[in-house]
């Protein structure tokens, strides 16, 4: 026990005290709920367990002090008594003798003197209670306390605060919405259709959360949209007439493809937000169009909810489908595969296509085919290394951040592996369509050829005729595919992964 001012003090260094001070010493001892025996005694004797029912009514208790606690209403009765005993004993001691007086400080100090010698033994039992309380709570361990963390678990979560955030705070925030927006569009990159689908009807608030962060990286670092494109393309080419007689002239826009009704149906396949569709939807009717939007979830009525390489259409139902970057999971091929099945079969079906450049290969060429044919030397050797190590490392920047400066005439996006899988899966490159000028994006279009496939699950092994030609069995010939495996053609387009910091 550590000394306290006041309660040992030898009887030289005692003062005479008057009647008085007397009764303020007496009126002082301590309550025992303030010391750390009284905590532990009135802890063991009042414990109550907390659960969700009782939490509010407990909260106002102990820690609002709204209940009165009776270890203070005793202290306030004890302090009462003593101020009146104490104002009796100063009106006793105005009308005493002097001598009287002096005996009475004697007393008083002999009283003072005892009453230390009691203090001494009671500080003693509260310190074998305390000791006792100890071993007690050790052998009960953790328990008690399992019931308040569980009931704590329970309670909702706590309401959202309007506080004004720093600057920095800010910052921060936004690094965690973006390191979140960067985690779900990995996982789209690096995951079958399938599993996102169950991951987004599992948590629906996924998808609302990634399209908010694919917005947000779309303001502050795309140099433009590619869905902006196609948006104007729609328009430009939906108010073109269709020729009446003969085929359109190749040196003006080209209409859209139309059904003999004159409706043109377009699918957009992975479509986000659908910003497609609600900046078409006004004009849609003067331009005859019927829009159709697909994705994992359809937080908006113009979308519908489909895995794309399963859609819920019939075949042939469809004019034109674009897939502006939506090509996500590694099961992409199939999606290729589902867009032919839909489209028209008469040669005028058409895909376009956005994708990033990133996802593409670049035109490899040897520094002995370009100038000297000589060997490559070692320093040569490690540098080639190094540069072909640094194009494998996709970094955010190189994927969302770009910069708009305009692309070399001489850009070796390398696309022919990606048209290689559309050949084989029955569709033939507008090489006139293919645009690289955009530093971050490529775009192209491709026309649904007439007959089936050479591979994937639309093939029949015979290869398709010739666009716009009559359709002969002469003219089927066996199919010659482009010799990659399935996992060399999903590699065709790399996925968008980022380095870990």
């Amino acid at each position: 026990m550590f000394a306290v001012p006041g309660w040992s003090l030898e009887s030289a260094a005692l003062k005479q005290q008057s009647q008085p001070a007397q009764a303020k010493n007496e009126s002082q001892p301590t309550d025992d709920s303030a010391t750390p025996n009284g905590k532990n005694k009135d802890k063991k004797r009042k414990r109550e367990n907390v659960t969700s029912g009782n939490v509010n009514e407990m909260y106002r208790k102990h820690i609002e002090g709204q209940a009165e606690k009776p270890w203070n209403k005793k202290k306030q009765e004890k302090q009462a008594a003593a101020a009146a005993a104490a104002a009796a004993a100063a009106a006793a001691a105005s009308t005493a003798s002097p001598k009287a007086d002096k005996g009475e400080v004697k007393n008083g100090a002999a009283d003072s003197v005892q009453e230390e010698g009691q203090g001494k033994k009671k500080r003693q039992r509260k310190n074998k209670n305390k000791k006792d309380n100890d071993a007690e709570e050790k052998a009960d361990g953790a328990a008690p306390a399992q019931p308040a963390a569980s009931a704590t678990s329970s309670l909702a979560a706590p309401p959202t605060t309007n506080a004004t955030l720093t600057p920095l705070q800010q910052a921060m925030r936004q690094k965690l919405i973006s390191s979140r927006f960067r985690h779900l569009n990995e996982t789209l990159y690096t995951t079958d259709s399938s599993k996102a689908v169950e991951l987004f009807n599992a948590n629906p608030e996924l998808f609302d959360e990634y399209h908010a962060g694919f917005s947000r990286q779309v303001k502050e670092s795309w140099p433009s949209n590619p869905v902006d494109g196609y948006i104007q393309a729609v328009r430009r080419r939906g108010a073109v007439p269709v020729p009446k007689r003969g085929k359109p002239d190749p040196n003006k826009p080209q209409p859209l493809p139309r059904r003999p009704n004159g409706v043109c149906n377009i699918a957009d396949l992975g479509c986000g937000d659908a910003a497609l569709a609600r900046n078409l939807t006004p004009s849609a009717k003067k331009l005859n169009l019927k829009l159709n939007s697909y994705d994992l979830q359809s937080p908006d009525p113009l979308i519908t909810k489909a895995d794309i390489s399963k859609l819920p259409v019939e075949d042939g139902s469809m004019d034109v489908s674009i897939f502006c970057l939506s090509l996500m999971g590694t099961n992409w091929v199939s999606f290729v595969e589902e867009a032919w099945r839909v489209l028209r079969s008469d040669g005028k079906g058409e895909c376009w296509v956005s994708e990033v450049k990133s996802r593409f290969g670049k035109v490899t060429r040897k520094k002995s085919m370009i100038g000297a044919q000589k060997p490559l030397s070692k320093t040569q050797q490690k540098k080639q290394k190094k540069s072909k190590k640094d194009e494998d490392e996709i970094d955010e920047e190189d994927i969302f951040a770009e910069d708009a400066r305009p692309a070399a005439d001489d850009d070796e996006t390398d696309i022919s592996a990606f048209v290689e899988v559309f050949r084989t899966r029955g569709f033939v490159l507008r090489p006139e369509s293919v645009d690289k000028s955009n530093k971050m994006f490529v775009k192209m279009e491709f026309v649904k050829q007439g007959g089936a496939p050479i591979k994937g699950k639309h093939a029949t092994g015979l290869s398709a005729p010739v666009t716009g030609g009559k359709k002969r069995f002469v003219d089927r010939k066996p199919a010659s595919d482009n010799g990659m495996t399935a996992e060399q053609e999903a590699q065709a387009l790399k996925p968008c992964v980022y380095k870990i910091r």
